[in-house]
């Protein structure tokens, strides 16, 4: 059975107010189904995104539930359709190996690069001093005591 139609059922069946949260969709799905944990949750957590993408689901704060009234139809139009797509096969081993494997040149490369980048890098920040303050000592007059001398001072205080 496809993991969209187990989320369904999962959705419908827990009949959740606020709708259902991942955590209690894959622990459906793992009672309902003799799925390896892992491949439920990566399964689950694709086809919920998918979902919600599509329109067949609603999500809210983390949690889905099925659309409501004329959505319904909608989502179900886009369901049928989801459905007939064809499952995607898995590739073969020798075709997933091809462009990993590694030689001990191409490795030994790379190492040389970040032993490299770390000396400079090191280097580089011991050499620095501290940044000294640009700011200016603090002054021990008070901004009242400095307009003593300056007659527009004086004028304001005396009206």
């Amino acid at each position: 059975m496809r993991i969209a139609a187990l989320i369904v059922s999962a959705i419908q069946d827990l009949r959740e107010t606020k709708g259902s949260t991942t955590k209690k969709i894959i622990a459906y799905i793992r009672c309902a189904s003799d799925l390896p944990e892992k491949r439920v949750k990566r399964q689950v957590k694709a086809a919920l995104r998918r979902g919600v993408e599509y329109g067949i689901l609603r999500r809210y704060r983390g949690h889905y539930f099925l659309p409501i009234g004329d959505e319904v139809d909608r989502a179900n139009r886009i369901a049928v359709r989801f459905a007939r797509l064809p499952s995607p096969s898995r590739p073969s081993a020798k075709s997933r190996n091809v462009g990993l494997r590694k030689t001990p040149a191409t490795r030994d490369r790379k190492k040389g690069r970040r032993r490299f980048a770390n000396r400079s890098g090191n280097s580089v920040a011991e050499g620095k001093s501290p940044r000294k303050s640009r700011s200016l000592p603090f002054s021990t007059t008070t901004t009242a005591t400095s307009f003593v001398g300056i007659p527009e001072a004086n004028d304001i205080s005396a009206e």
